[in-house]
């Protein structure tokens, strides 16, 4: 059976009775909620010297420890691979980065904001991050629960999305909160 090839975009149809749209999977890919996923994810502060670039363009952390390859969460990583940042102390810190310099014994690794997630119009509240490896984070995924307004200034949170459910969901003003008991999910957002 021949198959009708539609062009890439959002298109309307009448069963009768009612109007309804429909999306071709090319848009629902390069429109939905689309993030590239993380090789790793932190799993505790990074003791690094945070730049915030233009706004949060070009922002990195830099290693303020001790000269070291970086390896996160179990994994030797390279130039180019993406990381989840979510657990730093100032939480404006956190976010996605890709490697811009793994370091060694005589130079300071690097990682700089991933290009598709350095301003508040792609920080949006509800994203969600896929994590491939680790030994602690290894096949997560990671939603953004704050809204964030301005990079460098405001926290940037993210929240365990578990098989079951959400997790230890904690949140301040503007955040999502997740409240779990007896297995039941409440969740409200603050004012």
């Amino acid at each position: 059976m021949a198959q009708l090839a539609l062009p890439v975009g959002k298109y309307e149809f009448n069963d009768g009775t009612s109007w309804f749209s429909l999306a071709s999977e090319n848009w629902v890919l390069n429109n939905v909620n689309k993030i590239l996923p993380c090789a790793v994810a932190t799993t505790a502060n990074l003791t690094a010297t945070y730049s915030n670039g233009t706004s949060g363009v070009g922002a990195t952390l830099t290693n303020s420890g001790r000269f070291a390859t970086l390896a996160i969460d179990g994994l030797n990583l390279a130039v180019g691979n993406r990381v989840l940042v979510k657990d730093q102390t100032a939480a404006l810190q956190n976010g996605i980065y890709t490697v811009t310099n793994i370091g060694g014994a005589t130079v300071n690794w690097v990682l700089t904001r991933a290009t598709d997630f350095d301003s508040p119009t792609q920080m949006v509240r509800g994203k969600t991050i896929d994590v491939i490896s680790g030994t602690v984070n290894a096949v997560t995924s990671w939603m953004l629960t704050g809204a964030v307004a301005t990079v460098g200034t405001d926290s940037i949170t993210f929240a365990r999305l578990a098989k079951s459910g959400l997790d230890t969901v904690l949140g301040t003003t503007n955040q999502i909160t997740v409240t779990v008991t007896n297995n039941v999910a409440t969740v409200s957002i603050s004012s």
